[in-house]
């Protein structure tokens, strides 16, 4: 049963699992989901686990991709972009003043996870610090740059690609999580409701059902 801990807006939905799960939804990285984030796991710091959801989560800003993983990472690489030229190289790193919690982590993705969802999961992938469940991620780790041509114009480029700590790259590739699961289907068939009252336990028997057990008995 979940219990809805603070007013979700567009970016994050935030819960209780089970009264020991804080579950986390990052649908988006806008420019809040980091402060929301150190929000909900500072007034939870009694949980047993986070599981932080980045299914379908397209992507967004890359400060705010840094900026989570830096939650549950001390220290090291979290993702590095390099390109054809050596002033387009960068490296982010995780700092020890940024992390706030060793909390047990699993993060769930699928094929609709693209670039800073990519980064995030890929990081704590690497380092370790997390449990990768659900299904192969989108693969798009590009850095593009919008160059204008004319006034009402211009032309987006790729100039570099994304690393993820252990070196390999997110582009085409995506991230492989620990534990493949795939989406189940629920059955159904025009609508009709699946219990029946047959199916309950002590349920009253049909009047024919009854004359031909106690022919039976004759």
């Amino acid at each position: 049963m979940y219990e809805i801990l603070l007013k979700s807006n567009l970016s994050i939905q935030k819960k209780i699992e089970n009264e020991n799960i804080l579950y986390l939804r990052v649908v988006n990285f806008d420019k809040n989901i980091v402060g929301d984030v150190q929000e909900a796991i500072n007034k939870n710091k009694k949980v047993q686990g986070i599981i932080l959801d980045l299914r379908n989560n397209p992507g967004g800003l890359l400060n705010q991709a840094v900026g989570l993983v830096d939650i549950f990472v001390e220290d090291g690489i979290i993702v590095s972009q390099k390109g054809r030229l050596e002033s387009e190289n960068e490296e982010y790193r995780a700092s020890k003043a940024g992390t706030i919690t060793k909390t047990p982590l699993v993060v769930l993705v699928n094929g609709g996870s693209a670039s800073a969802s990519e980064i995030v999961s890929g990081a704590l992938q690497d380092h370790k610090r997390a449990v990768i469940i659900g299904e192969k991620t989108f693969g798009k780790g590009s850095v593009q740059a919008v160059l204008p041509v004319v006034d009402n114009e211009a032309i987006r480029l790729t100039i570099a690609r994304y690393y993820l700590p252990s070196g390999r790259t997110i582009q085409a590739e995506g991230v492989t999580p620990d534990i493949l699961v795939y989406p189940g289907s629920v059955p159904h068939k025009n609508n009709e409701q699946s219990l029946k009252e047959k199916d309950l336990k002590k349920h009253l028997q049909s009047e024919l059902k009854k004359v031909d057990e106690n022919k039976k008995r004759k």
